[in-house]
């Protein structure tokens, strides 16, 4: 199915779950209320249930992932929460009704607004806590935290979020107290406790008890490291093939399982049933990824995975040029692509691929024929990009913008509107690349990527679109709730 195709219907779909409790209270014959009371429990509903969505969107969803993309899944995730923040930090100032007596006990009905003071805290606790978690994430890549202790202080806090936001929709919401509406808060906070009890426990246990070895760790380029890694084998536990897709990513933990110890990286080697071996490509840039360079043969570590699926549609059978466009390490899911296509026995063989590698000096480059069997090519060419040469150098010097992809572009004699571009790299390379295939004219419909961090600050045509579904997505949850407050 058609990316984009399946990309409106999973919207729609995530909607209508969103909307669910709206439509179940629909059903209600509940005495009418002043329109603004009435919409200000429409949009607390909508803004709760988001909260407890966020759980099945956190990215850790690998059927999710799998068939969306990775993209669509940490999009929703970070864009409805902004919406979630905007709507449950409206709706108190919206109620026009007085609260009920204090000292009886009065159902929450047409005349009186249901709080007491434990709701009423249990609400603003809520509301507060979670205006801090959305702060920390949306300042997360200029904070002085470390990532561990962030994504600690996140996971606790969405945990406190949901347990404090039921207490309060299920004692001060009106139509919290008919049974079906308590029974969906009921099902949807068990289902997002289970998500992070299934990340934080159950699958690190799972994890634990079924670990991989390094096989080898070694430099292939200037600070980039090839790691090779496989099951261990004994009687309880034996060694199987992970069942992955080329171009998919996996989480990876040192020295124990738990989730704050991980980083994502792009799977390097690609899917074969006689080996069980993995590969990454690694770049030492940081303290996670100094201890991957120290590990050694024999060392356990273990994996979460697969995730993604970038690159898929590159095995359709529609003529189009082939461009690949990577930075750095970026290289790894492409290098897994083009060793998936050298073993396919239905992959076109005279398709044109252009390999495009930006570095920023010459030694980075990896040596790709003795990692792939590029003879299976027809019509392959690899452009390598220098941004520091040095004085012998006598390829292309620049990065990767417009003006350098243009050149390039042209003198491979690519069909530049036509071709189907494959982009992996660092987040700001890649929103670099993309903004300049714009310019060229290339649709956004033919280009992939992936990214882990996303920035809808910066301008590019991805993160435009990416905003402006979710803002007609958020209008068409702001128009039914009032439609309905209305009737």
């Amino acid at each position: 199915m058609h990316s984009n195709v399946l990309s409106l219907i999973s919207l729609m779909v995530y909607l209508g779950l969103v909307l669910l409790p709206l439509c179940i209270s629909q059903t209600l014959n509940l005495s009418p209320r002043p329109f603004p009371d009435e919409l200000s429990s429409y949009l607390a509903m909508i803004g709760f249930n988001v909260i407890l969505l966020e759980f099945l969107s956190s990215g850790h969803q690998k059927l999710l992932s799998r068939i969306l993309g990775i993209d669509w899944v940490l999009q929703t995730h970070q864009l409805f929460a902004r919406l979630a923040v905007l709507l449950l930090l409206i709706h108190p100032f919206l109620y026009t009704l007085p609260n009920k007596p204090t000292g009886i006990y009065i159902p929450s009905g047409s005349d009186f607004v249901g709080l007491n003071l434990g709701s009423s805290l249990t609400g603003m606790l809520a509301l507060i806590t979670l205006i801090i978690l959305v702060g920390l994430a949306l300042t997360r890549q200029n904070s002085v935290l470390r990532y561990e202790t962030w994504r600690a202080s996140h996971a606790m806090m969405a945990l406190l979020v949901a347990l404090l936001g039921f207490h309060h929709t299920t004692h001060a919401g009106r139509l919290s107290q008919d049974d079906w509406v308590l029974g969906y808060w009921q099902i949807a906070l068990a289902f997002a406790l289970l998500s992070i009890a299934w990340m934080y426990l159950i699958q690190p246990f799972i994890q634990s008890r079924n670990p991989y070895k390094v096989t080898s760790i070694r430099e292939v380029s200037a600070n980039i490291w090839e790691l090779v890694i496989d099951q261990f084998e004994s009687s309880n536990h034996p060694s199987k093939n992970l069942k992955y897709q080329a171009g998919q990513f996996a989480w990876l933990k040192i020295g124990q399982p738990y989730p704050l110890f991980e980083n994502p990286f792009s799977i390097a080697s690609c899917p074969d049933k006689n080996c069980t071996q993995l590969k990454f490509l690694i770049k030492n840039v940081g303290d996670f990824t100094h201890q991957v360079t120290q590990l050694q043969p024999g060392d356990p570590i273990y994996l979460d995975g697969p995730y993604g699926n970038f690159g898929q549609s590159l095995f359709d059978s529609e003529k189009k040029d082939i461009v690949f466009i990577v930075g750095g390490v970026g290289i790894a899911p492409a290098l897994s692509l083009l060793r998936a296509l050298a073993s396919s026995h239905t992959f076109q063989s005279d398709k044109k691929i252009v390999l495009i590698t930006g570095n920023r000096i010459e030694e980075q480059v990896i040596d790709l024929s003795s990692m792939v069997n590029l003879d299976h090519f027809k019509e392959w060419k690899h452009i390598k990009i220098i941004a520091e040469p040095k004085e012998h150098w006598t390829g292309e010097v620049g990065i990767l913008d417009k003006d350098t992809l243009s050149r390039v572009l042209k003198s491979s004699e690519t069909n530049i509107s036509n071709a189907h571009y494959f982009v992996c790299g660092p987040a700001g390379m890649i929103d670099a690349v993309e903004n300049a295939l714009d310019h060229m004219g290339v649709p956004l419909s033919q280009i992939d990527s992936e990214k882990f961090q996303y920035d809808f600050s910066k301008k590019n045509p991805r993160n435009h679109r990416s905003s402006i579904t979710a803002l007609v997505a958020a209008s068409t949850l702001i128009a039914l709730a009032t439609y309905w407050a209305m009737r």
